[in-house]
């Protein structure tokens, strides 16, 4: 599981149109990487595939299920999507073992015992074993990432979104949190990743997709955007970042 379909999305705040008409589909074990310069769109589109924005007109479905829909249980579809944010946004007064477990426990998805026991294997995926009974102000801004990673994880998702997840970080540890979302790229995991960071998206993304002003201007694989991109918009844009 872990296929998006995005079919006309819109999405406008107030006389503003962020998204213009977005069409995209995402198959299981996918990995998507958006690019585009701030304020194109990008992240408002993460927000809409996982319902933290409304979608002005268009449809969203994960797994077949239209999450955009009047009657869409979006807290039941939720689960199904992990999200990775800049900010970490750790509870401060959980340690890391709680922060990852708190959720599968509070929705009653697995008892105590067994969210526990799911969030030390995933601090042995991420890489953090031995952070397990630390508060995040203990940690770097990289393993507090790291630590994000792993509470979404938690849930189990069939999708991972990322929205810039390295650009709060400082340069000597944006490496650490790739090296993370590189292994869940080679377990299989559909992931859908907003990024400044074009060699991440060369070497993992199965599709890079050029997002300017509210459209998708051009995707292929990395191959091709990154040496061949047909748009002036997107030649424009590689030439002032890469």
């Amino acid at each position: 599981m872990g296929k998006v379909v995005i079919k006309n999305l819109k999405k406008s705040f107030g006389d503003l149109e962020v998204l213009k008409d977005i069409n995209l589909e995402v198959c299981e074990r996918e990995v998507i990487c958006i690019i585009g310069a701030s304020g194109s769109g990008k992240s408002t589109l993460l927000r809409c595939i996982n319902a933290l924005e409304d979608a002005s007109s268009g449809t969203v479905e994960v797994d077949g299920h239209d999450i955009t829909g009047a009657h869409a249980d979006i807290n039941k579809y939720r689960q199904d999507i992990g999200m990775v944010f800049q900010q970490f946004n750790l509870f401060p007064h959980m340690t890391v073992l709680q922060n990852i477990s708190f959720a599968p426990i509070s929705l009653k998805l697995k008892t105590k015992e067994e969210a526990q026991a799911k969030a030390h294997e995933l601090l042995k995926r991420v890489d953090l074993e031995e952070k397990a009974n630390v508060y995040p102000e203990q940690l770097s801004g990289g393993q507090q990432q790291r630590v994000a990673i792993a509470r979404a994880l938690a849930m189990e998702p069939d999708v991972m979104l990322f929205d810039e997840p390295t650009s709060a970080l400082d340069p000597e540890m944006v490496g650490e949190v790739l090296a993370v979302m590189k292994k869940l790229a080679n377990e299989g995991m559909t992931m859908i990743v907003v990024t400044h960071e074009m060699g991440f998206a060369k070497e993992v993304a199965d599709r890079v997709i050029f997002i300017d002003e509210g459209y998708i201007v051009e995707q292929g694989p990395p191959s091709e955007i990154f040496g061949n991109p047909k748009n002036e918009r997107t030649i424009n844009f590689l030439n002032k970042v890469l």
